[in-house]
């Protein structure tokens, strides 16, 4: 064989070992990636709220004293997910609150939420989704499996409460797009209000705005095709805003004027795209993702109330020393 062809054949193959070899890099990273996002989200355990800060102290002694009781739903792959269940302390009421944490987060999180639709005299379901607080799963889909997760709450409430309940949803964040996303399932009529604290337009918007660095953008392929290996879906799909476009129920998006993560111009996305008939945005001032009702209890709670008051048909005494 003459030289040159030889010395080209050798260059073939450092190019295809060059180029193998960047694969196998850029695979490496994109599932490090994948694995601190969706696997490895709460190891070590993260802990949100601070249950004795002088905000969330007396709502966390309430939660200790009131009646309720841990319900237990399958996922539809078979995990077994868990909820807190509190009853209403007005046994007329057919309202119900099913409150969806966000990333990271769990159910007792979410204890100041819950006493507040308690005192509007809501039975209240406070979730810990697949992958957090008591619930089975080893992996989070930032809302895709989910939503499917929040159809069977909603079915087993019904069941096992009533048919008739009046039920609002109540999401922040990761939680928000679940809600969102859930609508697109066909879910009963009987869901009347959706809150959604901090939800984003689309996942892959949140990644980068939550990294501060565009350079994120280069493993979206990688993640897309590991995530597609493991768990049959890609990012992509991960996108409320597709959902809020045929969404008819009403809502209220909360909002923190100062969240990078999900800018306000994410809320302003949602809000226009949805073809619902009664619709709200509640900007709360200087606040960061996920803090409008820490920021600015009141006003947050306020203009809930005047938003479901009429639907719920909630009593002007519900309302009353609520904090």
């Amino acid at each position: 064989m003459p030289t040159e062809l030889l010395g080209i054949d050798i260059l073939y193959y450092y190019i295809a070992v060059g180029v193998i070899l960047l694969i196998m890099i850029y695979l490496f990273i994109s599932y490090r990636i994948y694995k601190r996002l969706m696997l490895d989200h709460n190891n070590p355990p993260v802990d949100l709220v601070d249950h004795t800060d002088v905000f969330y102290k007396d709502s966390y002694q309430w939660f200790q004293e009131i009646p309720k009781e841990d319900i237990h739903i399958t996922s539809y792959d078979g995990l077994k997910l868990h909820a807190f269940c509190i009853p209403s302390f007005d046994k007329k009421s057919q309202n119900l609150a099913i409150i969806m944490h966000g990333y990271q987060s769990k159910a007792t999180d979410m204890i100041i939420i819950g006493q507040m639709y308690a005192k509007m005299g809501f039975q209240v379901i406070l979730v810990d989704q697949r992958g957090h607080g008591e619930s089975e799963g080893d992996f989070t889909t930032f809302g895709f499996y989910e939503k499917y997760d929040l159809k069977k709450w909603i079915n087993h409430a019904l069941r096992t409460y009533g048919a008739d309940l009046r039920i609002l949803i109540h999401g922040v964040s990761m939680g928000a797009a679940t809600t969102m996303m859930a609508t697109g399932l066909d879910i009963t009529k009987n869901v009347k209000f959706l809150l959604l604290d901090s939800g984003f337009t689309k996942v892959k918007k949140t990644f980068l705005n939550a990294n501060k660095s565009k350079i994120m953008r280069l493993f979206f392929l990688g993640l897309d095709i590991i995530v597609y290996s493991k768990h049959k879906f890609i990012f992509e799909q991960v996108r409320p805003v597709k959902y809020m476009r045929k969404n008819t129920i009403p809502f209220l998006i909360v909002q923190g004027e100062l969240d990078r993560a999900v800018p306000v111009v994410m809320a302003e996305r949602l809000y226009n795209v949805s073809i619902a008939n009664r619709k709200n945005v509640y900007i709360v001032k200087n606040s960061r993702h996920a803090l409008g009702f820490y920021d600015d209890f009141e006003g947050c709670r306020d203009e809930l109330y005047k938003n479901i008051k009429d639907i719920f048909h909630i009593k002007k005494v519900y309302s009353i020393n609520i904090d």
